[in-house]
């Protein structure tokens, strides 16, 4: 039988699809820009007829539909990997039991050691780009554990999108008609896209200007030329893009877990050329991109971009490896010993409960990669906005019930709009004087007190005046 004839026999309706759902089964909808909504749409009509069914998801684009169904998962038991916008809501109310914690580098062995021991996957229902002729569906724009799924899964599915762009990998990029129980068509639900990114506010701006104005005592840039960069999505990186243009830098490289547009800004100018890598020459690497339809035209068979699974995009070996490491990612808060909250908030919530925003993702492993550097030159910057509503996002000690995404042994470098701090090596009192340099002005007298009651400052002791040199800029 010929890859055609194959395909002919293995397709079925997405109403068929939904139908091989059964009681007790445990099913993985994908995730990112590889949600198979056409399933979701469809198992969310059988939510009378089913009982217990756990769903799986992560980078959640969309409402579900079984959500919407059932709220309260009284028949969908839902969780996921790292929740996004549009499910916060639900994220609220039922609490952070639907969120399956994890370093994002660990998925793939998660799925293949936990899956296969402790929690077998019914079905796995995978987004993919058409066959090509030699019998390949290709996972396109999100590479990240798909494989890994599929080969866990008792059955796999995959859902082909016409307008997903083919992307050139590394490994595990692709998976064979040989490897796949059922087809579906998705002619309803085009490939999730952004439009336009929101301008910046003023604080992004702020904070991106530190950052590339920030100098270590010897004289380096945080960012240099030659430089290999992971930065995500949003006004921030935007901004940092923006200035990273007219500043003249040259021979960037991108080894990225996301790929957006402002990565595409910089290989259109010819700043990103990827010629000094150590691994990947040549190619911008990436796990999955979220983005506009010129981006993911430009991403569609390109020999200059790789996609890669997971485990190797964000493992923090190969990241380490890569020349002047520079990643950046967004924290929600932090407190005066450098512990970074970036996903869970504490007991704020009139529900009484914790609220699990987002998820580790691949924060802690860039964190860890820039650490571990093997030319001694990688910097993480973890970004914050000094304030919210009026409330410093810099707190004494993290609140109760705050979920500690990078720990204070790993944090190298924290930047607001105030200015831009190096903690590796500082003690806990050093810790403490430069995140009240970072700090809102109107809420530095009180950190000072607080940091005083607390032992994180010596009992009568005065900020002395003038920036110290683990301050590497400071804006007044």
């Amino acid at each position: 039988m010929n890859s055609r004839e194959e395909y002919e026999k293995k397709l079925i309706s997405p109403e068929e699809a939904a139908g091989l759902v059964e009681n007790g089964m445990h099913i993985e909808l994908g995730g990112a820009a590889n949600t198979a909504l056409i399933i979701d749409k469809y198992l969310a009509k059988r939510k009378d007829e089913l009982e217990y069914v756990k769903v799986g998801t992560f980078i959640d684009l969309a409402h579900y539909e079984f959500l919407k169904a059932d709220p309260n998962g009284e028949v969908f038991e839902w969780s996921s990997g790292f929740l996004y916008r549009p499910v916060r809501k639900t994220s609220k109310v039922l609490g952070p039991c639907v969120f399956r914690p994890n370093l994002y580098h660990d998925v793939p062995r998660i799925v293949r050691e936990f899956s296969k021991d402790y929690d077998p996957i019914d079905i796995a229902y995978i987004v993919t780009t058409p066959m090509d002729k030699h019998g390949y569906f290709n996972f396109g724009l999100t590479c990240s554990h798909m494989k890994a799924l599929a080969e866990v899964a008792k059955k796999v599915v995959v859902v082909v999108k016409e307008n997903m762009p083919w992307i050139n990998g590394g490994y595990d990029e692709c998976i064979h008609i040989s490897e796949v129980d059922y087809i579906v068509e998705d002619n309803e639900m085009p490939v999730p896209f952004i439009p336009f990114t929101p301008p910046p506010t003023k604080e992004d701006e702020m904070i991106a200007e530190n950052i590339l104005n920030a100098e270590t005592k010897d004289g380096r840039k945080l960012i240099q030329d030659s430089s290999t960069i992971q930065v995500g999505i949003g006004g921030l990186p935007d901004t940092v893009v923006k200035l990273l243009k007219e500043s003249g830098y040259k021979n960037l490289g991108v080894h990225t877990e996301m790929i957006g547009d402002g990565t595409l800004e910089l290989i259109e100018e010819g700043i990103v050329t990827n010629d000094q890598k150590k691994l990947d020459r040549g190619k911008s690497v990436f796990t999955f991109s979220l983005g506009s339809l010129k981006l993911y035209e430009y991403l569609d068979r390109n020999p200059e971009v790789a996609t890669y699974p997971v485990d190797y995009t964000n493992d923090p070996f190969i990241i380490a490896q890569q020349p002047k490491m520079f990643s950046l990612n967004q924290a929600a808060e932090a407190d005066l010993m450098g512990q970074v909250n970036s996903e869970q908030m504490g007991l704020i919530s009139p529900t009484g409960k914790l609220y699990q925003v987002s998820g580790t993702g691949g924060q802690l492993d860039f964190v860890m990669g820039c650490l571990f550097s093997r030319d001694r030159q990688g910097f993480s910057v973890l970004a914050m906005y000094s304030t919210h509503n009026g409330t410093s996002r810099i707190k004494p000690i993290l609140p109760p019930g705050a979920a500690v995404t990078v720990p204070r042994s790993m944090v190298q470098v924290i930047a607001t709009e105030w200015g831009v701090a190096y903690l590796k090596g500082l003690t806990v009192k050093e810790r403490a004087i430069a995140m009240i340099h970072l700090a809102h002005p109107d809420h530095r007298d009180w950190l000072e007190k607080e940091a005083e009651k607390l032992g994180l400052l010596p009992p009568n002791y005065t900020i002395p005046a003038g920036t110290p040199d683990y301050v590497l800029y400071k804006r007044d």
